[in-house]
């Protein structure tokens, strides 16, 4: 058994390219829903934390390199990808909708990468 942190060079970067993604998709949502809402008072914040909570509720899990968190992350974020399509369907939100998708994919690819990596 592997100590905790110590990882193959390989699942070491997925990790870190899981984690990056994460954040980016969080700061994604923050600015989209900012931009939109202009974050006035509690409503902005409140329709941003409604649609971050699945994600900030695992980050902690991945954080501590909890397996189940990763194999969890990989069933939430198709959330995440289906709103980026729904999004890119309209010519306004095309942009917010293709960035979505981007790192969506990147954190689903990420996870895979790292759940394979881990287990040899």
């Amino acid at each position: 058994m592997r100590p905790p942190g110590v990882f193959p060079p390989a699942a070491a970067s997925a990790r870190r390219i899981t984690l990056a993604a994460c954040y980016g998709l969080l700061a994604l949502l923050f600015l989209r829903t900012g931009l939109s809402l202009s974050m006035v008072g509690a409503a902005g914040l409140t329709a941003w934390g409604i649609q971050a909570l699945p994600l900030l509720a695992l980050l902690p899990g991945l954080h501590r390199e909890r397996p189940r968190s990763y194999v969890w992350m990989g069933f939430v974020i198709q959330l995440y990808f289906i709103h980026g399509v729904i999004l890119a369907f309209s010519p306004a939100r095309l942009g917010w909708g293709l960035a979505q998708i981007a790192l969506s994919v990147t954190v689903f690819v990420a996870l895979i990468w790292f759940i394979r990596r881990q287990r040899r």
